[in-house]
């Protein structure tokens, strides 16, 4: 809504001469006004003070008379033109839901996410993955824009090929493994992952078996099958157990395995047409020509690499959906990797060319370093999940709650999220327990502590859905109340600007922004203790409140509670 009335002034000030781009700002003070035009930039085309020039601007808006209904006066602070809003309009405006519609883009944008790679385990890199790649879709649905969800994973490679490796060692033990929970096998695996990694990087003659399983794994021979097809289903399963966990689903799950023979294709192809080389028995991809860096696309041994599969994979999502664009939520250490990829993909598929785009999202560090699958210390997800969640069912242990588990579940759900996309997505994170399940803090408890706050109110009250709107104010409205609707207002355009932007954690920031601003207003204005109209507003106020909140949370993929 901000931003229809930003564009109202924006079409005023036009109108009074004022051209090209219109900044709007937020002055520092209430009392200021609640949005300001900068002068600096006129003043310095027109060779004048910018004082002198906001001066000018507000006498053409008095000659003209422009008038705008929401403004209610215009005033000139040294450069700046300040301008107030009519706090009833303003109102009106906030308290009408249908101000919240969203148009259709027309335009489809693949996001790829989660990417976890079988027979190895789903650390806190993957679940920030999925968290980044969840509220994209969300936001962007939100914008308008129609999105396939997309979730391409690993299923055969030298990975796979050390986890097979593994298991065949610890035979008797995976023998014993396949009657038991989902949890215990899963651990097997990444214990048989771990055993065979470190074994390769040790010995040779380990370093040997395992590329001929590798081999084995290309060729589909049949001496494995059994055990790989088992050992994928069940880190398929699991996949499966997480993402409904953390509230994700997909349209279309790519696997490397329906990829890596047409990949293999296409790259040899196209060798034929110069657009790759042959160098030391391999086949590369000359990115030098383009200001890149030479990668492998097939090995020497005549396995494609990721880089070939990726030819493939761009062709089927291509012809399969036809998107405008797609997205790849990927970490930031694959940065030249798909600069490569993305000019490689532009020669085989010219219809590609700016169309893809890597959504960089940084590590989840914590004090013991990097994380690291291959040697076993690697921190899981659910994991941390599970901690945080143990953290709030303590905290919780005083509340009589009949469905404790679940409340308790979606608030470490929350915790998570929040903490992981409360930042820029290409900054690196330190998870820090403490400041993750505060319910006073900058945290997803606290936003659901005040989004069950303000649902609590109007259960309280006992006409919550025959309240009235008010469409003709004729009582104060004070400057606290103000500053909420305004913050209100600002949801659209903070979504938008996420979307645009790519960036999840405008929205966070504005939640609590948001929730630090009710909070003030429920500390100074009296809601079931008002009378008559003061009442019905306050109630309309909190109740929109209640609904960008929730709407906001929804979009960073966390769940509100009724209570907690």
């Amino acid at each position: 809504m901000m931003n229809i009335i930003k564009n109202e002034i924006k079409k005023l000030l036009h109108d009074v001469g004022v051209e090209g781009e219109i900044e709007l700002s937020t002055p520092p003070q209430v009392d200021m006004g609640d949005l300001a035009f900068g002068c600096f930039g006129m003043a310095k085309k027109l060779g004048k003070n910018p004082v002198e020039v906001a001066k000018e601007i507000k006498q053409k808006f008095e000659i003209r008379n422009s008038k705008f209904e929401i403004l209610d006066r215009v005033e000139v602070f040294g450069p700046y033109v300040n301008f107030y809003l009519n706090v009833q309009e303003l109102a009106k405006i906030v308290l009408d839901s249908k101000k919240y519609k969203v148009e259709s883009k027309n335009k489809r944008v693949i996001v790829e996410f989660a990417h976890p790679n079988t027979h190895k385990a789903f650390h806190i890199g993957h679940l920030r993955n999925i968290t980044t790649g969840e509220t994209l879709v969300r936001i962007l649905e939100h914008v308008g824009y129609e999105v396939i969800r997309a979730n391409y994973q690993g299923d055969v490679g030298m990975h796979i090929a050390k986890s097979l490796w593994g298991i065949e060692q610890l035979k008797d033990e995976y023998e014993q493994v396949k009657n038991k929970s989902l949890h215990e096998r899963i651990a097997f695996l990444g214990k048989a992952y771990a055993h065979g990694g470190q074994a390769y990087e040790n010995d040779k003659k380990v370093e040997e078996e395992v590329k001929d399983l590798n081999k084995k794994i290309y060729e589909r021979d049949v001496s494995i099958q059994d055990v790989y097809k088992t050992t994928r289903a069940w880190s398929l399963e699991y996949f499966d157990h997480i993402y409904k966990r953390v509230g994700s689903r997909f349209d279309r799950f790519y696997f490397e395995s329906e990829v890596y023979e047409s990949g293999k294709k296409i790259v040899h192809e196209f060798l034929e047409k110069g657009v790759f080389e042959e160098s030391q028995g391999a086949i590369i991809f000359p990115g030098s020509r383009y200001g890149l860096h030479d990668r492998v696309f097939i090995t020497s041994q005549g396995f494609p690499g990721y880089e070939a599969k990726e030819m493939a994979l761009g062709r089927l999502q291509f012809d399969e959906y036809h998107p405008d664009e797609i997205l790849h939520v990927v970490g930031k250490e694959q940065t030249g990797y798909f600069q490569v990829v993305f000019k490689a993909l532009e020669q085989t598929l010219p219809e590609s060319k700016d169309k893809e785009q890597h959504v960089i999202y940084g590590w989840v560090r914590l004090k013991e370093g990097k994380m690291s699958a291959r040697t076993g210390k690697v921190v899981l997800g659910e994991w941390l999940i599970d901690e945080v969640k143990k953290q709030i069912l303590d905290m919780m242990s005083d509340r009589e709650l009949s469905n404790k588990d679940e409340v308790a579940e979606k608030i470490s759900i929350a915790a998570v999220k929040y903490s992981f996309l409360k930042t820029g997505v290409a900054n690196d994170i330190a998870f820090d327990f403490e400041e993750s399940v505060s319910t006073t803090g900058d945290s997803g408890p606290y936003l659901l502590y005040i989004v069950a706050r303000i649902k609590s109110i109007l259960r309280k009250q006992e006409t919550r859905n025959n309240f009235q709107i008010i469409s003709n104010f004729q009582f104060p409205i004070s400057n606290i109340e103000k500053k909420l609707l305004l913050q209100v207002a600002r949801f659209s355009e903070v979504a938008l600007q996420a979307a645009e932007n790519m960036d999840p954690s405008k929205i966070a920031q504005y939640l609590f922004s948001l929730a630090q601003d009710f909070n003030n207003f429920y500390h100074d204005c009296p809601v079931l203790q008002a009378d008559g109209d003061v009442k019905s507003f306050r109630l309309s106020l909190i109740q929109t409140t209640e609904q960008v909140m929730t709407k906001g949370l929804y979009l960073l993929g966390i769940e509100t509670v009724e209570e907690m």
